[in-house]
């Protein structure tokens, strides 16, 4: 199976990676329910904590098998990443500002009065400007690839369409609105335009495991 065999790919560059199914994790099931505002998220929506990737499933990969390799090497970006600024600074960095609601639990010692409006205010869709910049650099790698993979395998991936959806993803609930500004959909127009023209959307070493791993796929 191709997708195993990106897998085993990505796991000579990546050691640590794991690929999980959210409909075999209580941790996602429990995560599901708290993200209620991303009614996808367990069934059409990938997670990666650390170097471990969650699938919604084993049959959304069967059923997908290309769109699954384009996600995989998608999360794959969010794992160097991840490595290049240590994980427990990505994850605070990704989760900002919505999870500066968790430092504000210990100001309920001084004055609820305090902490709840901080908590309300924390916990509101406030744009995340770090979400916004690691997710426009796994989404340009995404079109990235599937242009790799179209060129690979014959088919036309519809850049321009994968554009107009993706910038979508920053504006709506899936990612608690994280960038509903209209400089996103510029930015990825633009890298569009790049790819068709022969050039990376953004010069980075990922790009060098991307095309690695394409010729894998």
């Amino acid at each position: 199976m191709a997708f195993q065999n990106l897998v085993a790919a990505a796991q000579k560059r990546f050691p640590d990676l794991q690929i999980k199914y959210k409909d075999q994790s209580w941790f996602m099931k429990l995560l599901g329910t708290l993200l209620f505002f991303n009614k996808g998220f367990m069934t059409s929506f990938t997670t990666t904590i650390g170097s471990t990737i969650y699938f919604p499933n084993e049959t959304f990969i069967k059923a997908r098998p290309i769109s699954a390799e384009v996600i995989l090497l998608h999360e794959l970006v969010h794992v160097k990443d991840g490595q290049k600024c240590t994980k427990p600074l990505f994850s605070f960095l990704y989760l900002s500002p919505q999870i500066l609601t968790l430092l504000c639990i210990p100001l309920f010692l001084i004055s609820w009065k305090l902490a709840v409006p901080l908590m309300l205010l924390f916990a509101a869709p406030i744009p995340s400007f770090f979400r916004m910049l690691f997710e426009r650099r796994a989404y340009m790698a995404s079109l990235y690839v599937m242009a790799a993979l179209g060129k690979k395998m014959n088919f036309d991936p519809k850049l321009d369409g994968q554009s107009k959806f993706f910038s979508q993803q920053f504006k709506g609930s899936f990612y608690y609105f994280m960038w509903p500004f209209s400089g996103i959909d510029k930015k990825l127009n633009q890298a569009v335009v790049d790819i068709q023209a022969g050039k990376r959307p953004f010069e980075d070493p990922v790009f060098d495991i991307l095309d690695e791993l394409v010729t894998a796929a």
